[in-house]
């Protein structure tokens, strides 16, 4: 199991974009874009993600099935790419506070890129009851900032 450095867990929680795909029991990827990331171990992420559109992403993470999660900063293109082994979790208050927090700041960096306001909020937008969660164990950790250093194991 890897364990993330403090500047690498600031960042996967800052309100980056977060990209999940995860291998169902049929060997084929699922994949959906998560709300929120907790580090809630040294080496445990929970992510937060709507369960509309997402029913085949949350079947997968039932299974247990192996993950990869990319979390890019829209600005610097700063991306990292951490891989494991995941399960699913139950949402906890700590969770709606992440992904509010964390969608908020994602809005905030959308807008001042440009984005309508229409996108932006259909893009951060969530409802608590529809919020589903996932945790995994972080097994490797890669660059993926494009240039020299992208795919460089952390």
């Amino acid at each position: 199991m890897a364990v993330l450095p403090t500047d690498l867990v600031d960042f996967i929680q800052s309100g980056v974009s977060i990209i999940v795909a995860v291998v169902g029991a049929d060997g084929r990827a699922q994949t959906g874009r998560a709300l929120a990331a907790r580090v809630v171990a040294p080496d445990s992420i929970r992510l937060l993600y709507p369960a509309e559109g997402n029913a085949a992403l949350g079947a997968s993470a039932q299974a247990k099935g192996r993950i990869a999660v990319t979390f890019s900063a829209p600005l610097s293109h700063r991306t990292i790419q951490i891989k494991g082994v995941c399960g699913t979790a139950v949402v906890a208050a700590e969770d709606c506070d992440a992904a509010a927090r964390q969608s908020a700041a994602f809005g905030g960096v959308l807008s001042g890129l440009g984005y309508t306001p229409a996108f932006v909020s259909a893009i951060c937008a969530y409802r608590s009851s529809d919020m589903r969660a996932l945790v995994f164990s972080i097994e490797a950790a890669f660059e993926q900032t494009p240039g020299p250093g992208a795919g460089r194991a952390l």
